[in-house]
């Protein structure tokens, strides 16, 4: 999911020494029953800081040491406006209790257990809908978790119509709390194209909220993502085209002998780019293998290995029984960069003519149909 990705990660950042806090507000933390009279440390962070830093050093993290009476803690707000508060929890945690709050507001933090967690926090409209959200969509979480829990394996389907009853839970409290200040939150956690459909249409109260901050954030994530598939889309049209000629080279091969792509003019070839420190590449191998008999001298495949030692590429085709021509790239950047591979492995289909007209990143059996329909 994506809140812990975007929900900036503190802990490890560099810290500051506690302020005083003047702009009133407070907050009551009601701890366990088995707490007593101690001590509990909240940690708090300003959202404005968070998204202006520039560096961690600029990462401005306030902490304050409260006593704790007969299971209560009380808190004034911080004066540095709309901050992320995290509660220090007495033992090791992966998830502390965390709330949001502005200067003014009177909110109650009333946590039931620290392991596991069970807490709500109460009095802004923000926290009092968050709460709401967390009661719908907690339940389908545990639910999630105690099924990988009892399970090695969870089944695709199962998990996926998990994850579908989770991401509709969402949208369904959403639209029905479309001016809520918790909206920009609620939308964290789902896929790219659901996220940007109620991000583009939400309501200016709930862009009003003092989480817009993250919603943006990902909003950018998001247009990124959808730039990086567009101009992928691009690329693979124009390869489709069958108009790019292949970038030429000349590589040695296990004798010694230098090899060049010109030499296999009139003939279909493929190029797998690949390494022996590559899982997904040797993975890869046997449906290669497979095609290599089946098309005979119909197509010429070439093995290039890349970012390894001399060594390594050697022992790695004759641990792997590579029955093609296999040639040594080494760590030489330029052929990555004229076939544009951005990931391992990488295969290219090049016509007789020397013309790119497939080029597949990842181990992707749809690869050998596209194969099949330039190759008969």
């Amino acid at each position: 999911m994506n809140k812990g990705l975007l929900l900036i990660g503190i802990a490890g950042l560099a810290m500051s020494s506690c302020g005083s806090h003047t702009e009133g507000g407070n907050v009551t933390i009601h701890l366990p029953e088995n707490y007593g009279d101690s001590v509990i440390v909240v940690s708090h962070v300003s959202i404005d800081n968070i998204f202006n830093a520039q560096r961690q050093e600029d990462l401005k993290i306030m902490y304050d040491t409260l006593e704790v009476k007969s299971g209560v803690a009380m808190m004034e707000l911080t004066g540095d406006g709309a901050a992320q508060y995290s509660i220090e929890p007495p033992m090791m945690m992966s998830a502390p209790p965390e709330f949001y709050a502005s200067p003014g507001e009177t909110l109650v933090v009333d946590i039931k257990s620290f392991e596991p967690l069970s807490y709500t926090v109460t009095g802004s409209e923000l926290m009092d809908d968050m709460t709401a959200l967390k009661a719908v969509t907690g339940p389908i979480q545990q639910e999630y978790m105690i099924l990988v829990s009892n399970n090695d394996s969870v089944p695709e389907a199962e998990a996926k119509a998990m994850m579908e009853r989770y991401d509709a839970a969402i949208k369904r409290f959403v639209a029905e709390h479309a001016d809520s200040p918790v909206v920009p939150y609620a939308i964290l956690d789902l896929s790219g194209d659901d996220f940007k459909k109620i991000y583009d249409t939400m309501s200016p109260a709930a862009r009003n909220s003092i989480l817009m901050p993250y919603a943006e954030l990902y909003n950018r994530q998001v247009e990124d993502m959808v730039s990086e598939r567009q101009a992928e889309e691009a690329r693979r049209a124009e390869v489709a085209s069958g108009t790019i000629t292949a970038p030429d080279f000349t590589l040695p091969d296990l004798s010694g002998r230098r090899v060049s792509l010109s030499d296999f003019r009139g003939k279909w070839v493929v190029l797998d780019f690949w390494g022996s420190w590559c899982g997904w590449c040797v993975k890869g191998f046997p449906a290669l293998k497979e095609a290599y008999k089946q098309y005979g001298d119909k197509i010429v495949i070439i093995g290039i290995d890349c970012n390894e030692s001399e060594a390594d590429w050697r022992a790695g085709v004759k641990q792997h029984q590579l029955p093609w021509l296999n040639l040594y790239n080494g760590n030489d950047k330029k052929l990555y960069e004229e076939y544009k591979i951005e990931g391992f492995p990488t295969k290219a289909i090049i016509n007789p003519d020397g013309k790119l007209v497939d080029l597949t990143t990842g181990e992707d059996p749809s690869f050998f149909t596209r194969l099949a329909t330039f190759v008969r």
